[in-house]
Formats: structure tokens, sequence, C-alpha cells
């Protein structure tokens, strides 16, 4: 069973699935759990599992470089396996949000992100900063897809483009601590064509956009002073990430997209 966790990434899926029920709960006002909103934190989890395991597969041969503790490269796992548990982990998650609604809208959302997690581990990732955009549109869809459930997207666009603009920043860092393995299975990443120091360059200008950007949601009301004292918090972690060595640069990211995700949920709640 460990090896499955470790295939799924499960800490990632649940950021997700709670991304989801923060939008949830900033469009509906409603603080508890009923069957929509737990029927669409159940499929965001599983679809973004079957995507993790799905990238797996197809990253094999560059995880025996890059990183040569996950699952199928040391062992724990057969690549047919692993193709076999997102495809499962994909049709339960589409099961689901075919539950959630009589008007389908999140069910087809939920096949777009499908769709989209499949092409990209298949054939984007290997495309100049296409990959990393699909990856960030997919992360602001978590936000829109708990609108969907709940009725309305108009407020969670902001954070939609918060969530986009910030893992961008995060996926180029990531792009940079991957640059070896991706050259030698020929894919042709932004870090590899740009260099290390203009890939790092372009990656400190979405977070630094996403720190302005974060200021929007208190400006126009939509938020109060709550909000604003763990956003600045998130923005300091954030900022860091342009200073530490490009090692960390990724992990400073993910730790102020939590913090910011906090935010959004006090925000959501006074």
């Amino acid at each position: 069973m460990l090896p499955y966790l470790k295939l799924i990434r499960p800490l990632n899926c649940a950021m997700a699935s709670v991304g989801v029920y923060i939008a949830y709960l900033i469009v509906s006002s409603n603080y508890g759990f009923n069957t929509e909103i737990t029927l669409g934190i159940l499929a965001t989890f599983f679809v973004c599992a079957g995507g993790m395991a799905i990238n797996d597969y197809f990253d094999a041969n560059i995880d025996k470089i890059n990183r040569p503790k996950r699952p199928i490269p040391s062992g724990e796992i057969t690549r047919k396996n692993a193709l076999a548990a997102s495809i499962i982990l994909f049709a339960l998650g589409n099961a689901l949000a075919f539950r959630i609604s009589e008007t389908f809208i999140p069910l087809y959302v939920s096949l777009i992100a499908s769709a989209l997690l499949i092409a990209y581990a298949a054939k984007l990732k290997g495309i100049i900063m296409v990959g990393h955009l699909t990856i960030s549109f997919l992360v602001g869809l978590t936000f829109l897809f708990g609108g969907v459930i709940a009725g309305s997207i108009d407020k969670l666009i902001i954070l939609a483009v918060l969530a986009f603009l910030s893992n961008t920043g995060r996926e180029i860092y990531k792009s940079i601590e991957d640059a070896l393995g991706d050259k030698k299975m020929n894919l042709n990443t932004i870090a590899i064509k740009l260099g290390a120091i203009k890939a790092k360059m372009l990656a400190n200008y979405f977070v630094v956009a996403a720190v302005v950007l974060s200021f929007i949601p208190f400006l126009i009301g939509m938020f109060n002073e709550i909000y604003l004292f763990f956003v600045v918090i998130a923005d300091i972690v954030f900022l860091s990430a342009i200073l530490l060595p490009v090692k960390h640069s990724s992990k400073a990211c993910k730790a102020g997209m939590v913090i910011a995700l906090f935010a959004f949920f006090v925000g959501s709640i006074y």
C-alpha cells in the first residue's frame, strides 16, 4: 500500500481538494459538508491521484536519473501496475463528478482536467512552457471547480490567477532541478532552452506577479485584515524562493502555496 501512496503523492491531491472546498465556501458560505461538495472533494482527489500515477508511468526513465527513489524506478511498482492504478483513479474521480450535479458541468470540468493531465504526462511536458502552463492552469481550475459546484465562479477568478502565477514559478524552478535528467531524455524544457540563470529569472517574475496581485482580494473587499495578515506571511515565503538556491526554491513556493491556501480559508470564514 505504501508504494501506491508514494505514487499518488496524497499531499498534493489533498491540497487540490482543499482548494475546491475553500472555493465552495467562498461562494456558498456553507461551512458544512453536503453531498455535492463531498463528491467534489473526492472527485478532485482521485483525478489528481490519477494524474500523479500516469505522470510516473510516462516518466519512468527520466525518474531513474532525477528521482530514483520514486516507486517505479526503485522497483516498488511496475509501470504496468502504475498505469492500471491511474486508469482506476481517473474512472473513480470522473464517476464521482458525474454524481455531483444533474447539469453535468462538474463532470465536463473533471473530464477536461483528466484529459489535460494525460496529455501533459504523455506529450505536453516536453514542449517549452506548455507543460508548465498546463499544470498551473489545472491548479487554478481547482478553485473554479469549487465555484462550479457552488453555482458561481465570479469571485474565484482572482484566486485562480494567483494559483496559476505562483505555480508557474514553482514549475519552472522544478524544471531547473530536473534539467540533467530531462536533457538526457531529449526534453526541450525552459531550463534547458534558457539555462538555469535565465530560467530562474523567469520563474521569479511569475512569483513576484503573484505576490503583487495577492493584495487584490483585500483591496476589493473580498477578504478582510485576517486574510491580509496570512497572505503577507505567504508572500514573504514566496519571495524567499527568489533568494534561495534553486534547489530550495520549489519547496519554498510549495510552502507559500500552503500558507496562501490557509489565507484563503480564513478569508472565507471571516
